[in-house]
């Protein structure tokens, strides 16, 4: 039989330690949780006495150092009980329906008759049950994955048939199906299904748009055309046609609209896209653009589309980038960015109360590996530094990652997947090389971006196209179906991500539509792999430079659950007061959180997460006495401080008032606060205060017991300094600033636990508290 163990806390047993081979138990999968581990291993009929026979001598003998026998094992099994459906599943993508019949792939555990009576005991099992086998199989060292079409009801049913299967996965078609094993024709027959099935926004000021910024759109394919209206399509120059003389710009808008269309295509349902598309063609038909005039370029592009519909709500998104290495340094295209984002008028209005009139968000791609050195990764993607402007502090900066690394063996037998699934993607550029210790970590975030392959070893091969995305092809006359992929393909994703958690908010602001994707982003079991089971400070760093922090992932980003309540704050302060003719640090922002105290106290010791991400948008000061001075690069900066366990309130005001917050670009390693006494919260944080404090966009997770974050009831909002504060010429002093605010707590799934519902009965409209500081 088949049993799931539930570890907690996880990362304290080596799972290989459950191998039994003389009891014959054996390790089937293992599904990596927030904050546990589901170990599903299987069992001889007669052999669950072994398991018996380690508690028992846990209860009853010591070591000769005096401890429980076996108390590695025994102490962090939460829960045990018999393998279902649900604990099989592995694939990457949500469990089916009970009752849609599909195929499914079953890894199973290879006999010791070999693998053609493993396939053939599984079929005589199936035979009776309505569930049918394929024929062939394919080997892996102890598992034989075999094809079955049936329910998810017929094999939950089927119990003696799945104590003999390690996992179940999904059998999805790949954009190999649709470009390589379907014609024209056929290809014709599913995107006319598709747009058939799927409702579009309607136009209209109302509507969440995304705003692309590229090669222009081809707004006559099928897939795109209910989306992009021609009134909503320009060119940077009158001269120039608005329609798409690349491809890649009707390649994005596809992956904006649809995402990655193997899965839209695939399904049958119904299909919503809740946005629409805008069009501005940057890039001239012949030619290239003036490298001196990008930033230029960009804020002409942004002026068009705001002169024809200043009011609508849009997500700005360019996959363009400059060629070449950055440094992190400011350049005139990320400072344009970052300016138009912070949205300050042109000329300031003295009267104002808020400096920002208008800011907006932009969503750019990081800049690619050239695919021939792709043989190098990954230390090729660690010397490739991204490229500007995705530099920018304010944007929305999205490098590439891939779980695809399946293809047809028979076809391409030579073949090797480059990335791991959940691994970075050849393509993405990071920042490892950035020396400077006072830039903000880029990426932000990274998405599905594509894998390749190398033939033999050595040559590089970008694709099949089953490891590349499926989206709208420009040259319709040819194909309506093509394949992309890379920091582009990942960007126009993430778009997709903002517009819609704008659609779903509309009263969010951009600074909080970057938190929530980057609140909702998670690092995968490959990304982590590196690192040991205590991560040094540098490990960290590394992460954060290589995948910002972590894979987008919708369910995260777009809502809140009975186990993962979400909190999102829209708040304004004022960084600084003027006070004798000098300028000071001006007051805090004291957030009081609604957690259900007794719900939390009452699952004791039970591991719980918090996860804080504050977001703002900074005014951008990139001459070069600004950022390698006092004066420094952002207008103001922000950071948040969570009260300790054991702090009252009075205490965590106290340590706020304390903080050393007068920190300057020389003081290199030392951006982040100073605290030179007791820090109740100190522990617990997987990044820390040091690399919490980079940017514009803050985002740590602190993990602990339930019973230590009941007491964990406030988060402070405070400033630190900038050329607001420094430069007396700055006119700036007194203004307030929007940030957002988003905090959620995170219990694992399996706990019977519903924290939603009290904190959403006695949540009003929260206030921030503003505590004066102690003079600076």
């Amino acid at each position: 039989m088949s049993i799931v163990l539930e570890i907690s806390p996880k990362g304290l047993l080596d799972y290989k330690s459950l191998e039994w081979h003389r009891d014959g138990v054996e390790v089937l999968n293992v599904s990596e949780g927030a904050t546990s581990d589901l170990v599903v291993i299987f069992v001889p009929d007669g052999r669950l006495s072994a398991f018996v026979k380690r508690v028992t001598e846990y209860l009853e003998d010591d070591t000769k150092s005096g401890k429980p026998r076996n108390a590695a094992l025994v102490n962090v099994i939460e829960n045990v009980r018999r393998a279902a459906f649900g604990e099989l599943w592995t694939d990457v993508s949500p469990a089916p329906n009970t009752d849609q019949a599909q195929w499914f792939q079953l890894w199973l555990r290879e006999l010791p008759e070999g693998p053609r009576s493993t396939r053939d005991s599984l079929a005589e099992l199936a035979e009776g049950l309505g569930i049918e086998i394929e024929p062939g199989f394919v080997t892996f060292p102890g598992r034989v994955v075999v094809a079955a079409y049936a329910t998810r009801a017929a094999l939950e049913q089927a119990i003696e048939l799945l104590d003999a299967v390690a996992e179940i996965r999904s059998v999805a078609p790949t954009a190999d199906f649709f470009l390589s094993d379907l014609t024209p024709a056929d290809q014709s027959d599913w995107v006319r299904n598709l747009e058939h099935r799927t409702a579009h926004a309607d136009e209209g000021d109302a509507a969440t748009y995304v705003t692309l910024m590229d090669t222009g759109v081809n707004n006559g394919h099928p897939l795109i055309r209910r989306s992009l209206a021609d009134a909503d399509m320009h060119a940077l120059h009158d001269s120039w046609r608005r329609t798409d003389h690349h491809g890649h710009g009707t390649q994005m808008a596809g992956l904006v609209l649809y995402g990655n269309l193997v899965h839209p295509l695939d399904s049958a349902g119904a299909m919503q896209v809740p946005h629409r598309l805008e069009s501005v063609k940057i890039l001239p038909p012949q030619g290239e653009n003036p490298p001196h005039l990008y930033g230029w370029i960009t804020a002409q592009a942004a002026t068009r589309v705001e002169e024809s519909h200043p009011g609508r709500r849009r997500i700005f998104s360019m996959m363009t980038t400059a060629v070449g290495a950055t440094t992190g340094s400011p350049s005139e295209w990320s400072a344009t960015i970052d300016r138009l984002a912070f949205g300050a008028p042109d000329i300031a209005d003295e009267g104002a109360e808020i400096a920002q009139t208008c800011p907006r968000l932009f969503v750019l791609s990081a800049g690619n590996v050239p695919w021939p050195v792709w043989k190098d990764y990954p230390a090729i993607n660690d010397l490739t530094p991204i490229e500007s402007p995705a530099q920018a502090w304010n944007a929305l900066t999205v490098g590439a990652c891939t779980v695809l690394d399946t293809f047809d063996e028979n076809r391409y037998s030579s073949f090797t997947a480059i990335a791991p699934t959940g691994g970075l993607s050849p393509s993405s550029s990071t920042t490892v090389m950035w020396s400077r210790s006072n830039w903000p970590f880029k990426p932000d975030v990274v998405a599905e971006g594509g894998n390749g392959c190398l033939d033999a070893g050595t040559q590089v091969i970008v694709g099949p196209e089953s490891l590349r995305m499926l989206t709208t092809s420009s040259d319709m006359a040819t194909a309506l179906l093509t394949e992309t992929g890379d920091t582009s393909a990942a960007a126009a994703e993430v778009a997709r991500l903002c517009a819609q958690i704008a659609a779903r908010y509309p009263d969010y602001w951009p600074e909080t539509i970057r938190a929530l994707v980057v609140h909702g982003a998670r690092y995968t079991r490959a990304m982590r792999a590196p690192l040991p089971l205590v991560p040094l400070r540098q490990h960290k760093l590394n992460l954060l430079k290589r995948y910002g922090h972590g894979a987008v992932t919708l369910d995260y980003a777009l809502g809140s659950s009975s186990t993962r309540p979400t909190l999102v704050l829209q708040e304004a302060i004022q960084p600084y007061r003027v006070e004798a003719s000098q300028t000071k640090l001006n007051a805090v922002n004291l957030h009081a959180l609604p957690w259900p105290i007794a719900e939390l106290q009452a699952l004791g010791e039970a591991p719980v997460e918090l996860r804080v991400t504050l977001s703002y948008f900074v005014d951008p000061n990139p001459s070069q006495r600004g950022w390698q001075s006092k004066f420094r690069y952002q207008s103001h900066g922000l950071r948040f401080a969570v009260k300790g366990a054991t702090e009252s309130a009075e205490e965590f005001s106290k340590r706020i008032n304390m903080l050393e917050r007068e920190a300057t670009a020389e003081d290199g390693e030392h951006d982040g606060p100073r605290e030179t006494f007791r820090n109740e919260d100190a522990t617990g944080w997987f990044l820390g205060a040091k690399l919490q404090s980079r940017g514009s966009v803050h985002s740590d997770v602190w993990m602990g017991t339930a019973a230590q974050l009941a007491a964990k009831s406030h988060v402070a909002v405070y400033p630190v300094g900038g050329w607001w504060k420094d430069w007396k010429g700055a006119g700036q002093p007194t203004r307030s600033v929007r940030y957002v605010l988003i905090v959620s707590l995170e219990v694992a799934e399996t706990l019977d636990v519903d924290l939603y519902t009290p904190i959403a009965t006695q949540i009003g409209i929260p206030v921030a508290v503003p505590i004066e500081v102690a003079p600076s």
